[in-house]
């Protein structure tokens, strides 16, 4: 399986491993491209050598060498299998029907040609399933639900490229151009190690889990713990020389060493697609990673009865999409494989990447879908690529607010060979679309939430609508592995939106008329809970996602305390985290007809942290080891930077915790005088008592200080404040809108000023505390929050006893 970014090679290489001539006018992949190839090495024999596209004539061949092997054994088991050479099945009488005398009909004229077919050759070659799978950003979304432990994975990067350079999306067209897209939120070092700890966790740590195989598996000999392995690919070598080549290796070779999935990377390899197909002259990278496929090939081939073959180049001949899984079972019974074991032989062959065969989803449980490419590419015509939009109000509702309206997936599937409605359960089931209910759209149509499908958000994870009266210091949802997996994100907002309580929030009314109004991105979902007066926003910051919660009411007009809300959204988070962990346990974890119920996924370690608010600073970071169930308001907390310094939670940490401010307005806190060093925990010498306003008395009390209005004679204490809590001076022109002033008073500062973000701020404060007759410090407070330096608001607050 290649993996990667958008326009990083994966279709070059490929024609590289087959010795095709370089193109460089490739065009990009579209969801994923299936190919069955033949591959060459030191035991196996094909056309000329190389690796070749499977033909007709190679999977007759294959059938008369395997067919000719297992005659020579004499095992009894083998033979019983064999006679399936012989001109008659067993298909009895009682089961006789049109559609059996079909299915032997096909069965008899495929082992006629079979046995015509000259062989003397007897060693059986092997055939492989390459997915080259496209990189736009929204295919990725799409991708964990096809990753199977019988796998090597190529990951490939751009080599020529800064590791820490943010990635743009592109699109090669037919005709040679280069469309470029959005430019993600990540960077290339970001992408790779998602998508390694993303394969060990959802497919090396299962396999490792139990020993115990089943009782099928054991009676076949077919080993079921396969293990995969990963590569990473360095594309455009040609522009590096060695000892580029050898600092690119060594910076890969520092994204994972020393990480949980280290193991799983076998080796990084730059290579240089331009010399495929000029024989001595190509690159030897190329020809090393060839013979690294060909030693997966010999570890992962396992034998695998005659029958089962026969039963496979039936389905093939078919040649259908999509058939019943009656049929399925007919035809494994006519290839002499009992009823009960036709499902383990699909799963079999699914993890393979021959067939797709969904036994634990509703409406595909008595399908299996033949052809993977057609799938595929059949689910992602509705994950469109170009910027503009066709078809009206439907597309424009898909590509910019996320939404699937019934009336488009019935169009876009309508010819498909399969029902749409099971197409969107699908979809459902594996959480990249959820069935809700907005007023975009006819309510009699059914709409679905498919944030897979949208741009996304590149903006400042903290930028909030202005205006809210309390909100909570942000909460990171974690994970072992130091990166949301590729696909959580989408799956956790699809989850949210199906509870009763959430509604999605599409549009923001921003004071300020130069913010963008737009809320919903592919990793950027705000929503309502409850009430419109309450927001909470998820935002996949990569290493983790970032929650917020709002209130844009007073307390005291409020009929559930904001305290208890925090808590409810938390909680419900922590249950969707749960079902979307569940679902890629059914994506990757073995099948329910295993009788032992092996494999148990080990899903990452995923934690909640709160973000530290102890100081006005720029860098992340979070409280120290705390108990949510135990922890209250007053018990005393440590940041893990200050670790040896406990201090108080403020007003917007405690919304996570248990306890009421207002019984505790006179919470004695200790203040340090003296630290041991030689104590874990510091000595305490003398106690201080601090007074703690409740939420309501922090919006609403402190009259007499909000209404002091701020004249042109505060400005340098407004600057002097600004300064000490660490203010960035280059988003003054956001907070100037935040303030209210115009956007055309703001660019003559800036034109008058360039280059000079201080200056600019000084003009900015001047010109809206002449022009304000009601500046106050709270004003400031909540303008400074909402372009995203909330502790530099904290800060404010505390300072002036707001």
């Amino acid at each position: 399986m290649l993996l990667g970014s958008a326009g990083t090679g994966k279709t070059s290489l490929k024609r590289s491993l087959m010795e095709e001539p370089f193109n460089p006018h490739t065009t990009s992949t579209i969801v994923s491209d299936v190919s069955s190839v033949r591959p060459f090495g030191h035991k196996w024999q094909t056309r000329g050598n190389k690796w070749s596209e499977a033909t007709e004539e190679d999977e007759i061949k294959e059938l008369a060498r395997l067919f000719k092997s297992s005659l020579s054994e004499s095992s009894s088991h083998v033979s019983s299998e064999s006679s399936l050479v012989s001109d008659s099945l067993d298909v009895s009488p009682a089961k006789s029907s049109a559609k059996h005398s079909d299915l032997d009909a096909k069965i008899k004229s495929l082992l006629k040609r079979v046995r015509t077919y000259q062989t003397t050759e007897s060693h059986v070659q092997p055939f492989l399933h390459i997915w080259d799978c496209g990189g736009q950003p929204v295919y990725l979304e799409i991708l964990p639900a096809f990753l199977t432990p019988r796998t090597m994975f190529l990951l490939l990067f751009d080599a020529s490229k800064d590791f820490k350079e943010k990635w743009q999306s592109r699109q090669n067209t037919p005709d040679g151009e280069v469309h470029f897209g959005e430019v993600v939120n990540e960077s290339t070092s970001d992408l790779m190690a998602k998508w390694m700890s993303t394969i060990h966790s959802y497919l090396v740590k299962h396999s490792k889990v139990g020993s115990r195989r089943s009782y099928f598996m054991v009676e076949h000999n077919i080993d079921d713990t396969p293990s995969p392995s990963l590569y990473c690919v360095g594309t455009r070598g040609d522009k590096l020389n060695e000892e580029k080549k050898e600092e690119v290796k060594k910076q890969m070779q520092l994204l994972y060493q020393e990480k949980e999935f280290s193991d799983l990377v076998q080796d990084v390899l730059i290579i240089d697609n331009t010399t495929s197909g000029k024989g001595e002259e190509e690159d030897p990278s190329i020809t090393k990673l060839r013979g690294a496929i060909d030693g997966f090939i010999n570890k992962l081939v396992v034998k695998t009865p005659v029958n089962w073959v026969l039963f496979r180049k039936v389905l093939q001949e078919l040649k259908q999409n999509v058939i019943s899984l009656s049929d399925a079972i007919a035809i494994g019974e006519a290839c002499h494989i009992p009823t009960r074991d036709v499902p383990l032989v699909l799963k079999f062959y699914h993890e393979l990447g021959v067939l797709l065969f969904y036994p634990k989803i509703k409406s595909l449980t008595k399908k299996v879908i033949l052809s993977p490419k057609w799938f595929v590419d059949t689910v992602g015509k509705v994950f469109p690529l170009e910027k503009g939009w066709s078809g009206g109000k439907k597309w424009y509702l898909l590509r910019n607010k996320g939404i699937l309206v019934q009336p488009l997936y019935q169009e876009v599937w309508q010819s498909s060979g399969i029902d749409s409605e099971e197409i969107i359960e699908l979809l459902v089931h594996f959480r990249l679309a959820a069935q809700v209910q907005t007023e975009l759209y006819d309510s009699t149509s059914k709409q679905y939430f498919l944030p897979a499908v949208l741009p996304g958000y590149t903006g400042d994870p903290n930028e909030s609508q202005p205006g809210y009266k309390l909100r909570a210091s942000p909460v990171h949802i974690t994970f072992s592995t130091g990166y949301v997996p590729p696909g959580f994100f989408t799956r956790l907002a699809t989850a949210v939106a199906t509870d009763a309580n959430v509604k999605l929030n599409f549009d923001k009314d921003y004071a300020a008329p130069d913010i963008h109004s737009k809320c919903i991105y592919r990793n950027r979902v705000c929503f309502f809970y409850g009430r419109p007066s309450d927001d909470f926003i998820l935002t996949d910051v990569n290493t983790a996602i970032q929650v917020d919660v709002f209130r844009y009411v007073p307390e005291s007009s409020h009929p559930v305390p904001f305290k208890a809300v925090c808590q409810q959204i938390l909680e419900l988070l922590n249950e969707c985290c749960q079902k979307v962990e569940d679902t890629l346990d059914i994506y990757h974890g073995y099948d329910p007809y295993m009788l032992f119920g092996l494999y148990a996924y080990q899903k990452s370690s995923r934690r909640i942290k709160y973000v530290c608010q102890c100081s006005p600073s720029s860098e992340v970071h979070y409280i120290q080891d705390i108990d949510a169930v135990k922890q209250t308001c007053s018990d005393l907390v440590f940041c893990i930077i200050e670790r040896r310094i406990p201090r108080p939670l403020t007003i917007n940490e405690s919304m996570w915790f248990k306890g009421n401010f207002s019984q505790e307005k006179h919470q004695e806190i200790p203040h340090l005088e003296k630290i041991n060093d030689d104590s874990t925990k510091p000595a305490i010498q003398k106690v201080e008592s601090t007074t703690i306003h409740s939420p309501t008395e922090i919006s609403e009390s402190g009259d007499d200080q909000q209404k002091v209005i701020l004249t042109i004679r505060d400005l340098v204490e407004i600057l002097r404040v600004l300064k000490n809590g660490h203010f960035q001076t280059t988003k003054w022109f956001n907070l100037g809108l935040y303030l209210g002033l115009f956007h055309d008073d703001l660019k003559i500062i800036e034109d008058n000023y360039p280059r000079d973000a201080e200056r600019c701020l000084r003009e900015c404060l001047a010109k809206w505390v002449r022009d304000d007759t009601e500046a106050t410090w709270d004003k400031l407070a909540i303008a400074v929050g909402e372009v995203g330096d909330t502790t530099v608001a904290d800060y404010i607050r505390s300072t002036k006893e707001l």
